[in-house]
């Protein structure tokens, strides 16, 4: 694997969490988030919102979740996601792997994209920043 340029930083806020279940293999957790893109070179930026849905391990996480980018021009880039992430002393470190299916042709090379997030929460899950890169 050999990640390209750097694309964008994400700083964001958890809005809300659900207790899906609780059992032998885990804590099922469904989160909401809201964030601000800073896009690079290409890759737009805006406003992000989605859902994770994970199972918090006790060693470590594995989520999936979709959403949707809202470009500063109006345009909506859906995206799904995948990913694992564990603990690390006060943060929550993780890696997450992100595609895109738009409509918009504007935006249409997004969807031949594969991005990687290398992503860090805070411990209480309130707030959290990630960086994307293109994996070429």
């Amino acid at each position: 694997m050999v990640l390209g340029e750097k694309v964008s930083e994400e700083k964001g806020s958890i809005i809300g969490m659900s207790i899906k279940s609780v059992g032998a293999d885990g804590v099922s957790i469904e989160f909401s988030f809201a964030s601000e893109v800073k896009g690079f070179g290409r890759y737009p930026g805006g406003r992000n919102t989605g859902t994770l849905s994970g199972l918090e391990g006790p060693n470590t996480n594995r989520s999936t979740g979709q959403g949707i980018l809202v470009t500063p021009d109006g345009e909506i880039l859906p995206w799904h996601t995948s990913g694992v992430d564990k603990r690390v002393g006060d943060k929550i470190k993780g890696a997450f792997l992100v595609t895109f299916s738009t409509l918009s042709q504007k935006y249409a090379w997004i969807n031949n994209v594969l991005f990687v997030l290398d992503s860090e929460a805070s411990a209480d899950m309130t707030s959290f920043s990630d960086t994307a890169y293109e994996w070429k």
